[in-house]
């Protein structure tokens, strides 16, 4: 079940392997972890490196990505839990700790900026996720019922937009 959260895409897997990953590694994790949460199985496969590196991408400006168990942020949790009705945990520093990565419960991925209070969806999986982060890809951006635009790449994004994500 786990290598379903932690597959790597083949086109991200060297920058897995020059950071010091390896298949198979595990590192300990906080007792505080459900063990049935995606979270728990990516942070224990890739847990205290860092991958990538920002720079130039496809569409947009890559990211790095530090792997560590963030701190509950209530903004974010108290939010975005609800309406996602899920869990979210947060598993990264992404961009020079721009922003952060969190993973639902059922493996969807998304990033909370710490410059504002953009929320972005950034795959339905794992693979998804890290290689959009690391190429270079566009996320969606979500708006909260309260929005009805949002900054997203230096553009403002109105809620009828189809890049929104749409989670409800």
């Amino acid at each position: 079940m786990a290598e379903m959260w932690t597959t790597v895409p083949a086109s991200v897997r060297p920058l897995f392997v020059a950071a010091g990953w390896r298949p198979g590694r595990t590192v300990a994790l906080s007792p505080a972890l459900r063990a049935n949460h995606p979270a728990t199985a990516i942070l224990a496969e890739f847990g205290g490196l860092t991958v990538g590196q920002t720079g130039a991408g496809e569409e947009c400006a890559k990211s790095d990505v530090a792997f560590r168990e963030l701190s509950p942020d209530d903004l974010v949790l108290g939010v975005w839990d609800k309406l996602l009705q899920t869990q979210l945990v947060g598993i990264a520093d992404v961009h020079h700790a721009h922003a952060e990565l969190y993973v639902d419960s059922s493996g969807r991925c998304f990033t909370a900026s710490v410059v504002d209070d953009g929320f972005s969806f950034e795959g339905a999986t794992f693979g998804e996720a890290i290689e959009r982060l690391l190429l270079g890809r566009r996320s969606r951006p979500m708006l909260r019922p309260d929005q009805n635009t949002v900054r997203h790449y230096g553009e403002e994004i109105r809620i009828d937009d189809p890049r929104v994500y749409q989670y409800r």
